[in-house]
């Protein structure tokens, strides 16, 4: 495959996951909806039916994704700020490790490589650390960032400063625009930590606020994206 085809492809794989996994907590979100409302037995079937099915074709599409998460941790090193090293570090290795025993659960699930309840019931758990540990990395460095923002932003405003007026302005625009994007990322990691949270049993949210939970941030990650083909096709 050509580096033009890779370039078109990616981002439509994954813009397609993440609208799956909007219609994936919409259904589970219903699903909880209809139950609680009386709907008939069949109709909350056929959403937990979508949903499962959505869920299942969500694992098998995000096979490569650890391999994408290794690589990232490896550029981390990079990265100049220590912290921000490690907070990436942490980031990436929860998100593989993640990735990793999703694709052992679509295994079994896809009846690919079964495994004992117990096995398969250790597995669900270690994926949900995992993910939640990434999230949790992420969201610390989002603070991190904040904070350093929020010192760039009072060094701008001093009065004094030696930088000349446009250049100021130019300076604290370009702040808020980070600082913006940093506390969209921060919401939405904030609410995604509830779903894996709640597979390891760390607070009890029914599947309604779960759902709308996972609907809100597969909505902001598809808008993320979205802006950021447009902005890559842009230049």
């Amino acid at each position: 495959m050509s580096a033009v085809h890779q370039i078109v492809l990616h981002p439509f794989i994954t813009q397609s996951l993440k609208l799956y996994r909007a219609i994936q907590y919409s259904a589970r979100f219903l699903a909880w909806y209809c139950l609680r409302k009386g709907y008939t037995n069949e109709t909350v079937a056929r959403l937990a039916a979508l949903k499962s099915t959505l869920g299942l074709s969500r694992k098998l599409m995000r096979i490569g994704k650890p391999l994408e998460h290794s690589q990232a941790a490896v550029k981390a090193f990079d990265i100049a700020d220590p912290f921000l090293k490690f907070t990436t570090l942490g980031r990436q290795i929860g998100y593989a490790g993640y990735l990793v025993n999703d694709m052992l659960i679509w295994a079994h699930t896809a009846k690919v490589r079964p495994f004992t309840a117990p096995t398969i019931a250790a597995i669900n758990q270690r994926a949900a650390r995992m993910w939640l540990s990434g999230i949790i990395f992420s969201i610390i460095s989002s603070i991190y960032k904040l904070t350093a923002l929020r010192s760039r932003e009072a060094a701008a405003r001093r009065v004094g400063s030696s930088e000349k007026e446009t250049e100021r302005k130019a300076s604290l625009r370009a702040i808020k625009t980070q600082q913006a994007a940093v506390r969209y990322q921060l919401v939405q990691d904030s609410l995604d930590a509830l779903l894996p949270a709640g597979t390891l049993g760390l607070h009890h949210l029914d599947d309604g606020v779960l759902g709308i939970a996972g609907t809100i941030t597969s909505l902001m990650g598809l808008r993320s994206q979205i802006q950021k083909v447009l902005g890559t096709a842009a230049k």
